[in-house]
């Protein structure tokens, strides 16, 4: 069973000397989308839970409005790497064509498909949400993701995103940080887990991380690290809580503090 890490042969300086030891790194594979049999774009990607990531990228990049409208799924090896064959209706198909658009393969897409500017900036629909949360919770949250970074924990090479409901945490690690997220989002989707909680990020905050994440109806997002000027934005107008710096027992909120509980 692949777990995503390969074992390399490294030299490391030591003692004025170089030593050769084994080292574990992250392994990272193309994965080509394919909906209704044409081809869309290539990403770098983990090589873990490719349905799951295939499944998040189509509902967080809008290329379908919600989970049923994915009517088949199949991940298949090739000799270059994996490709996702995605079937979807007739009319999203239509309007995925007539946007596409030659994209360079990255390890991470976070607004893949864009092709305007207006498209990339429009501002969010607002999140209905009464959701509040505890600080203390928030951390404990924190906590239990970094011990469940599993991949991380061996290669020190990887993000993770996970989801923090009701005193559980699910998570999905990727050398990508978007495709962290919409590995988390697909299976969240798949399982049709829709209870309120805290979208956990290990990387940086930026705008396209806020957009995947209100198209996911995710009403806080709390990250280690910092958001970006528009990242803050884009979250006032989804009406999503944005925390950064989180290590306790510190955290910075930047938009609506109503919901964390002091």
């Amino acid at each position: 069973m692949n777990d995503g890490i390969q074992t390399v042969t490294a030299h490391f300086y030591v003692d004025d000397g170089l030593q050769a030891l084994e080292q574990q790194v992250a392994e990272e594979v193309p994965l080509l989308l394919v909906y209704n049999g044409v081809a869309y774009l290539v990403m770098l990607c983990s090589p873990l839970h490719l349905e799951q990531l295939a499944i998040g990228f189509s509902l967080s990049e809008g290329i379908v409005d919600a989970y049923y409208q994915i009517l088949a799924v199949e991940i298949r090896a090739s000799h270059d790497g994996y490709e996702a064959h995605l079937q979807i209706p007739n009319e999203f198909a239509a309007k995925l064509r007539s946007r596409r658009r030659n994209l360079q393969s990255r390890t991470a897409c976070g607004l893949c498909g864009s092709e305007q500017l207006a498209e990339v900036m429009r501002a969010p629909p607002a999140l209905d949400s009464d959701f509040k949360i505890e600080p203390q919770a928030i951390w404990a949250g924190m906590q239990a993701l970094s011990q469940l970074q599993t991949m991380n924990q061996q290669t020190g090479g990887v993000h993770a995103a996970g989801w923090w409901a009701a005193g559980q945490l699910t998570v999905f690690e990727d050398l990508g940080r978007h495709n962290a997220l919409d590995k988390l989002i697909g299976h969240l989707a798949s399982q049709r887990q829709r209870t309120d909680g805290v979208l956990l990020m290990t990387s940086r905050l930026s705008y396209d991380l806020i957009q995947k994440a209100a198209r996911a109806q995710m009403p806080v997002i709390a990250a280690i690290s910092a958001p970006s000027h528009l990242a803050i934005e884009q979250a006032r107008l989804a009406n999503i809580t944005l925390l950064g710096f989180v290590r306790e027992p510190r955290l910075t909120i930047y938009t609506h503090p109503e919901r964390v509980l002091t």
